[in-house]
């Protein structure tokens, strides 16, 4: 069992150390979990903390609860949710997170010109319009840009391309208002990212898969410019 060496967030931390026993086969499939009390005596803790704890290893799919019975491995321990600690926490930085931004969204870029509908390409059209529409206010064109690079998940119907997108996406809202907010710093204001989402759009609707990871790769190079993000 895991020992912890600081009380800070505890329910957190006792989550991250009961994940770690799980994934490390501590806790096979299936398994039960020590009782409440007896888990809150070997992290020095209350049961309310731990019962916090489980709490949220449930909602992450790693546990499953049973009336008068206490708690389990679920039979996918890998759970159904994906959680990133802060990056003061040892989690990922803005240019990691960016990194992964680039490889998930010219993936998805190239399946769209693949695969997408008309209907697809009305909604990625809206998005786009959307961000022109409000190129001036920074919180909204964020947002319409968060929908259009969704949109472009989308159309490459792959659910969990689309789950991956949305996920980084809303970690990276607020870097996303900066980069507008600094664009507008710039000689022509947006113009250059409405540039690269037009390409983007004509390479999709094009079906040109090839023009279209090319075309998300130049405008996720230059998004993460506008961020203030240096990548490798």
């Amino acid at each position: 069992m895991t020992i912890l060496s600081r009380p800070a967030s505890l329910a957190a931390r006792i989550a991250d150390a009961l994940r770690a026993d799980i994934a490390a086969g501590r806790f096979a499939a299936g398994a039960r979990l020590p009782a409440e009390a007896a888990l809150g005596e070997t992290f020095g803790v209350s049961r309310p903390i731990v019962r916090e704890a489980i709490a949220q290893l449930k909602a992450d799919g790693l546990l499953v609860t049973r009336k008068g019975s206490g708690a389990y491995v679920s039979d996918m321990p890998g759970g159904q949710v994906w959680r990133m600690a802060p990056e003061l926490q040892g989690g990922p930085t803005p240019a990691q997170l960016f990194e992964l931004r680039m490889v998930v969204e010219c993936a998805c870029a190239e399946m769209a010109a693949l695969r997408r509908t008309e209907e697809d390409l009305q909604a990625i059209r809206a998005a786009l319009a959307a961000m022109r529409e409000h190129a001036k206010d920074f919180t909204s064109a964020a947002a319409a840009d968060v929908a259009f690079h969704h949109a472009i998940a989308q159309a490459a119907h792959n659910p969990c391309f689309t789950g991956l997108t949305d996920f980084v996406g809303q970690h990276m809202l607020a870097a996303r208002q900066t980069a507008w907010e600094n664009a507008a710093r710039f000689r022509g204001g947006s113009q250059g990212a409405d540039s690269e989402h037009t390409v983007l759009v004509e390479a999709i609707a094009a079906g040109n898969a090839s023009a279209a990871r090319q075309a998300a790769r130049r405008h996720l190079g230059a998004a993460a410019k506008r961020m203030g993000l240096t990548l490798s």
